[in-house]
């Protein structure tokens, strides 16, 4: 599966094969990516990347959700998909993350536009929620140029290295979306 997102973005759903080269993109990031992200110390190799893509290539199959791998420029950048789509509620959640050196290009905006219109007229979803740590400022600042809505806050919503943080939880309706 690949979506053209625009002229410099596509997103692809991995392959084991692209273990290796997700696990650099990773390790050579691992300390920025650590700030709001709570699996790194269980990505320690290549084979954990390769369990990592074969877990969602079975999330894709099962129309559970997916993870692809963001290609600027035909250079793999980090990953963005649908953590969860819900079915009975109609719903997706937008998850994300990128390198360091491709922060502040639009990237995540660009490709999370494009999911938010797929999940609304392809999936026939309702709603897009993305959860988002309270302090993660760079994430929230998406969400709010995207004209996502506070829904509330999940106090202690995840561990991140014995510190639990709260999440805010954003949400954008089809009818919503279609007027902006």
């Amino acid at each position: 599966m690949e979506f053209r997102v625009d002229d410099e973005i596509t997103l692809k759903l991995l392959q084991p094969s692209d273990a290796e080269t997700v696990f650099e993109l990773v390790d050579s990031n691992r300390t920025y990516l650590r700030q709001w992200l709570p699996w790194l110390d269980h990505n320690t190799g290549p084979e954990d990347s390769r369990e990592f893509i074969e877990e969602a290539q079975k999330q894709f199959e099962a129309s559970k959700g997916f993870a692809c791998g963001v290609f600027f420029e035909n250079d793999l950048v980090g990953m963005c998909g649908y953590n969860e789509i819900c079915e009975k509620s109609q719903s997706v959640q937008i998850g994300y993350w990128v390198a360091e050196d491709h922060q502040r290009k639009g990237i995540i905006s660009r490709c999370s536009r494009f999911l938010i219109d797929h999940a609304f007229e392809e999936l026939k979803s309702r709603k897009v929620f993305m959860f988002v740590a309270e302090q993660n400022t760079k994430s929230r600042a998406i969400c709010e140029r995207l004209g996502f809505t506070i829904e509330g806050t999940l106090p202690d919503a995840e561990d991140l290295y014995g510190n639990w943080v709260d999440h805010v939880r954003y949400a954008m309706s089809a009818d919503r979306w279609h007027c902006l």
